[in-house]
């Protein structure tokens, strides 16, 4: 006989909210809400946090004015999600936020960067997608690429999913520049360029 099923008891982000308010929830807790869940957040390892912090910079430099960028801020996704991409990019001014998280369709560009975390990242793609994110790109501090989606569908998938690596190019929303995969990954990750081969060990100099 199995054993019965256990109730469980699913939150909104409004609850969760008011949690961290009345100090049930601390603001610096290890979680975000997803689909009505509490999920641990995995710890970052150096290549992770440095990559993040590294490429935070590169987009406030990059989207300047008119846009605000987030480093694993809470994004209102939906109703019981409130998930805290590693990056988000939003059209607004930072003024607009001080009262209320921003929204998913208010996003141009959400970024996860993965090393431990990809079966939750590639999860999390469904709930961006019904939050109305553009685009979403969950970067692979494994297998050293950029995963691309686009066209995102309220049932929760992207109608389009690009792999790219290397020297491939890669457009930021809403600026029409591009930057290369290979300038998003940590410098010890970075693929070697075609063609390229290492240098001869040089024979000591006589004297």
């Amino acid at each position: 006989m199995q054993p019965a099923p256990r109730a469980t008891r699913r939150f909104t982000a409004d609850e969760v909210m008011r949690m961290v308010e009345a100090g049930i929830l601390a603001e610096d807790e290890p979680v975000e809400l997803l689909d009505g869940e509490l999920v641990l957040v995995t710890p970052q390892g150096p290549p992770h946090a440095a990559t993040t912090s590294l490429l935070t910079s590169r987009f406030i430099h990059a989207y300047g004015s008119g846009f605000v960028v987030r480093e694993a801020k809470p994004m209102v996704a939906d109703v019981d999600s409130l998930p805290e991409p590693d990056i988000a990019v939003f059209r607004g001014e930072y003024a607009e936020f001080f009262e209320r998280h921003p929204r998913g369709d208010e996003a141009v560009l959400v970024i996860e960067a993965a090393k431990t975390s990809l079966v939750v990242d590639h999860a999390k793609a469904a709930t961006y997608a019904r939050a109305g994110v553009p685009v979403y790109w969950l970067l692979d501090l494994v297998a050293n690429r950029l995963e691309v989606h686009t066209e995102p569908h309220t049932d929760g998938r992207y109608a389009v999913v690009r792999v790219l690596a290397g020297d491939d190019a890669v457009a930021l929303p809403a600026l029409g520049i591009t930057w290369r995969v290979r300038d998003l990954l940590p410098p010890k990750s970075r693929p070697k360029r075609a063609g390229t081969r290492p240098g001869r060990p040089r024979a000591p100099r006589r004297r």
